[in-house]
C-alpha cells in the first residue's frame, strides 16, 4: 500500500509547541512541508497503461483497460447520442 497524506501528518502535543508571554501561538508554521514530488504517484490506470505498451502482443487479452469517461467529455453531445458514444469507447 502507498502511504496517503493523512498518514503521513504528525500530531504534536501542545507541550512541544513554545508559547510566548501574551500565551499566543507563534506565527510560525508547527509543520514541515512534503516535497511536491511526493504527493503526485501514477495511479492504477497509469501503471496498467504502461506495462501493456511495454510488454505488447504478450499483454493478456482479458485484462481491458478502458478510458475515464467524465461529463465534459460528452458536454456539447445531446443526450440521445451519449450512450451510444459510451458503448463506442468501451474496449471489446
Amino acid at each position: 500500500m502507498r502511504p496517503s497524506l493523512p498518514r503521513l501528518v504528525r500530531v504534536l502535543p501542545r507541550s512541544a509547541i513554545p508559547v510566548r508571554e501574551h500565551g499566543h501561538l507563534p506565527p510560525a508554521r508547527v509543520y514541515e512541508e512534503l516535497p511536491k514530488g511526493s504527493s503526485r504517484q501514477p495511479s492504477l490506470l497509469e501503471i496498467l497503461l504502461k506495462e501493456k505498451e511495454a510488454a505488447g502482443a504478450n499483454y493478456p487479452p482479458n485484462v481491458r483497460i478502458e478510458p475515464v469517461v467524465s461529463k465534459k467529455t460528452f458536454a456539447g453531445v445531446k443526450r440521445e447520442f451519449v450512450a451510444p458514444l459510451k458503448a463506442v469507447l468501451r474496449e471489446r
